[in-house]
């Protein structure tokens, strides 16, 4: 049991080396991003649900520094993956919301 429960620490640390990469590079490309969509959407962003406003302008304003803790570079990970579900649930909702129907979470 000791050996598993060691092993599986040496994956979770792997995974959070992994996770840290991952949440700078993305941090790294926020701000074209941002720009991007904020330039495309226009006065559009005003209809957008609030919380997917505000999941942009936090991510904003990490990506404003050039270092981060652990903390924020997790944080920016979920921010980001909440951005990225309530735009596609968003979307499917306007387009496809037929579709809905087959994903009991998204209700």
């Amino acid at each position: 049991m000791q050996k598993s429960i060691i092993n599986l620490s040496k994956t979770d640390l792997k995974n959070a080396e992994t996770s840290r990469v991952l949440a700078k590079n993305l941090i790294s490309t926020w701000e074209i991003n941002s720009g991007f969509i904020r330039g495309a959407l226009g006065d559009r962003l005003n209809k957008l649900p609030a919380e997917i406003v505000k999941a942009m302008d936090e991510l904003d304003k990490i990506s404003e520094q050039t270092e981060w803790n652990d903390f924020q570079l997790g944080y920016s990970l979920g921010v980001r993956a909440r951005l990225l579900g309530d735009l596609i649930l968003n979307a499917l909702k306007i387009y496809a919301p037929d579709v809905l129907q087959y994903i009991p979470l998204a209700l």
